[in-house]
């Protein structure tokens, strides 16, 4: 699941590169790729707190390069994190919240691809999206995320 981080965040920052800080995020209408950026990283953060049992209030920059630098520290550092403590429930979370924020961020793309995530890997997802997306739909504050189509 560490890998899993790693790649859907790779994949990720890729899509908002390209999208572009102003970009649209389709599934999650009311936010821009610099929102969704910051809130991927804020859980990043956060969730570092959690694993090290630090409870941290995320603070992100305002300016879109340095929450990009931002983020990258907080993907360093989250790593480290759950490197030392490899049982941690968070890891399959963070693992599977990250994916679903890259299929976001691939959302913003002016010719988005099919969103593909492996059999295995989707079936373990299956409780953050019980959990966290569907009711409310937290995932994108505010009840903004669409349903998959």
């Amino acid at each position: 699941m560490l890998e899993a981080i790693d790649v859907h965040a790779d994949a990720l920052k890729r899509a908002a590169l390209k999208a572009g800080p102003a970009a649209k995020v389709p599934n999650c209408p009311k936010w821009t790729v610099h929102d969704l950026v910051t809130h991927v990283a804020s859980v990043h953060c956060a969730a570092i707190g959690l694993v090290l049992d630090r409870p941290v209030a995320p603070s992100p920059p305002p300016e879109w390069v340095d929450v990009l630098g931002w983020w990258d520290g907080q993907r360093l550092a989250l790593r480290e994190a759950l490197v030392r403590d490899p049982g941690s429930p968070w890891t399959g979370r963070l693992a599977h919240a990250t994916a679903i924020h890259r299929l976001d961020a691939e959302s913003a793309l002016a010719r988005p691809g099919p969103a593909r995530l492996s059999p295995e890997f989707a079936r373990g997802a299956d409780d953050l999206v019980c959990a966290v997306v569907l009711p409310g739909s937290a995932g994108c504050g505010s009840g903004d995320r669409l349903p998959a189509g």
